[in-house]
Formats: structure tokens, sequence, C-alpha cells
């Protein structure tokens, strides 16, 4: 017993399994059998990942790389924040981002966004088992240069496979989409990292790590039958949130029930929010919800003796507007090309914190379960800032969302079905 008990734990360790998940993801390992090992570790308390791994590239018809990954089923939203870290000298094309792997043979089928080194980001593929990738013909390049940091997001909807990626504060830009006919339901998903070079080590920092299971949009502006409605669908929930001035995320409370309506308590120490009609309240700290008298506050625009702060669609698009109390002399803040829903005032009256929907999102109703992006833009008008990327809606955004200091918004997001 005591030999295959040995047997088992160095076949583990081999495989790169891991007795213990590492935050939201199942196993680790060295894909390809690069001469440098890497490791995957997860920070808790930052809710960050940290990835290092060697391996010569992910390329032709074999990969060797370090792989944080889990598998899952069916369509899905992958969004996190992704940043190579030192090795400053080492291969312009040492890479990190996500991956969506059939499995962890060195040859598999897989899609990899690619934020490389010298700031090149790239969305590649591999069609078939044992395949060379090909060049241009499996990758798709974006224009801009990536240095340092950058926001990606990974979406499967079907057999079709979607790259979006965005600078720190930009709005996301799609860089384009695949179709993978022959890709299985099950695949495995996850981020991963490798230094182009067979004797170099790459480290690579993820955080904002998020996977929600997508719906098709209930609205398309260029066709006249009704398209689908998600009345009454329910995913998971995540509580979460975000420090203004860096983006940074961090998620209270997890559930695979439907909560709406988060606000801050008055000492900014707990959040309220709603679930079937209920008020709960939960410490910042974590822990188990409580029921709460104190209800959330519902959503209407915000207004105080002077400053009144609302969206209106008068000009075909869902935009920010800013009047006095009684809505006159209103002035349109936003011009954007995606709609502005939510508005709500800083407690120092000079910000506001609003979602973005996509902008083919029916202008006349915000609806749940869309790609949206929680933003920041003053009172006074000027460009706003993206401080989230997230799969929400109605019941993302409530009036109470600020903490008293200013510093930090409260929101929902929804997760991936458990």
């Amino acid at each position: 017993m005591k030999t295959l008990l040995q047997l088992v734990l160095i076949l583990g360790f081999c495989l790169g399994l891991s007795a213990d998940d590492i935050g939201q993801f199942a196993r680790a390992a060295d894909v390809g059998n690069p001469k440098i090992k890497g490791s995957s570790s997860y920070n808790a308390e930052a809710q960050v990942y940290t990835l290092k791994g060697g391996g010569y590239n992910i390329w032709f018809n074999h990969d060797e790389f370090h792989f944080l990954y889990r598998p899952i089923k069916g369509d899905f939203l992958l969004t996190a924040n992704f940043q190579l870290i030192g090795n400053e000298k080492g291969n312009n094309h040492r890479k990190t981002g996500w991956m969506i792997r059939e499995n962890t043979d060195h040859d598999a089928v897989s899609v990899n966004t690619c934020l490389h080194g010298d700031g090149l980001a790239v969305l590649q593929w591999r069609l078939l088992r044992g395949a060379y990738m090909r060049d241009p013909q499996e990758e798709i390049f974006f224009p801009k240069p990536y240095f340092g940091e950058a926001v990606i997001q990974l979406e499967r909807m079907g057999k079709t496979i979607t790259m979006r990626i965005a600078h720190p504060g930009e709005p996301l830009e799609e860089m384009g989409s695949i179709l993978l006919p022959d890709l299985k339901d099950e695949v495995l998903i996850g981020p991963y990292v490798l230094a182009h070079d067979p004797d170099g080590m790459q480290e690579a920092r993820v955080w904002n790590v998020r996977v929600s299971t997508p719906v098709p949009p209930d609205w398309h502006p260029n066709r006249l039958v009704k398209t689908t409605s998600h009345e009454g669908l329910v995913l998971g929930s995540r509580l979460e949130t975000v420090e203004v001035a860096t983006g940074k995320r961090r998620v209270v409370y997890e559930t695979e029930d439907r909560i709406a309506s988060p606000s801050f308590n008055n000492d900014g120490q707990a959040v309220l929010f709603e679930k079937s009609e209920q008020s709960y309240s939960i410490s910042l700290n974590g822990g188990a919800p409580k029921p709460s008298i104190q209800p959330s506050l519902q959503n209407s625009p915000v207004s105080d003796e002077t400053l009144s702060v609302f969206s209106d669609n008068k000009t075909g698009t869902s935009q920010i507007w800013v009047a006095k109390s009684n809505r006159s002399d209103a002035r349109q803040l936003t011009f954007d090309l995606d709609h502005a829903w939510f508005p709500h005032v800083s407690p120092d009256k000079k910000w506001i914190a609003y979602l973005a929907y996509p902008h083919d999102a029916n202008p006349q109703k915000a609806v749940s379960y869309q790609r949206v992006s929680l933003k920041i833009m003053p009172v006074a008008g000027g460009a706003p800032r993206t401080v989230a990327y997230l799969f929400g809606g109605k019941g993302t955004l409530e009036n109470s969302c600020w903490s008293p200091d200013g510093k930090h918004v409260v929101f929902v997001s929804n997760a991936e079905k458990h």
C-alpha cells in the first residue's frame, strides 16, 4: 500500500496535478516537457495568481509552456488582467494570456491569446491535433502594442471563439473571431506563461480573473422578429468591490442564486444586497450573509437639491445627462457609441459611476446578462475611464454603490453556472 501511495504521488507530480485547487483552477502542468519547470500560486487575500514557466514556444506542432487550468463545458466568458513580470532582457516573444485547450498533450487543439514581451497582441489557434500552426493563416494580429499590462477577454459561443483586449481604463476592443467546427464541448481553460527560451524563465501576474456563462443577447437592432427574452433566467452571482483609482476588484461573496441591488452600509464596513425580495448584509471581510432590516436603495436617478444625473435615450443611444433637480437646463455628459445606464454620483459630488452596455443593446430597456463595463467620469464632464469589465446589467449597480469615502464601488457580476 505504501509503495502504491508513493507511485500515485509521483505520478501526480509528473502530471502537474495538485491536491488542492489553485484559486478558481484545478491543476497546474508543464505542457510539452519544457527543460525549465514552472509553477503556479494564488494569493487568496489579494486574489492574484502568479505563474512561472519556461518553454520554447506555442507553435508548429509542439508546445512548451506552463498552464494553470480547469475543465469547463459549454459557452463561457473569460476576463482577466495580465502582466509579464521582470525578464526585460528575455525573448521579445515571451508571452502570457488565456488558453483554451482540448487536453494537455503537447500538440492538442488550442486557442491562445498572446500578450508578448514586446507588446505584440495576437490570437492564434491549432485546428487539428498534431497540425502545424500556420503564419499568418492561423493568427490575428492587433495593430496596437500592449506594453506591461492588458485586459484580455476570451469568449466561446457555440463553436465561435472571440478575443477582446484593452489597455486598463479603455473600452474593450474586439480583435476578431474564429470558427472551430470540431472543438469539443468540454475543454480546458486557464492562464499560461512561457519564456520563449528553453533555458529561460518567465513570470506572469494575473488578477481580476472572472469566469462567466454568457447567454445570447436578447436584442438585435436589425431584426424585425422578437428576440429571446431572458426574463426568469438565473445565473450565479458575485458581490464585488472595485477600487476606482486602480481597478483592483475583490469578490466579497459568491452564490449560485441571483442577487441584486448592492449598496454600502453607512459606515462602509459592510455591503447590503437583495435576494428573493429579502435584504441581506455581509461584512467586507467576508463570512456568511445575514438577514438585514435595512433595505438596499432601489434604482432611480440620483438627485439632491441642486443636481440631477440620469440616463436618457433622446438621441437614439442611452447617454448620461446632468440637470438641475427639476431636470431643467439638461446637459449631455456622455457621447459614446455604447449605451450608458444607471448613473450614480459619488459622496463628494465629483464623480459618476455608471454601466456601459454594448452599442447593439436595446436603448429602450436596460436588461440583465450582457457584456458590460463599469465606468467612472467627472460630474463636470470629461472622458470616462473603465474600472471593471464584467458580465451583468440590470441589478448590477444601485444608488448607494459608492463607499462613504468615495474610494470603492460595489456591484454584482454574473458568475459561471455551478
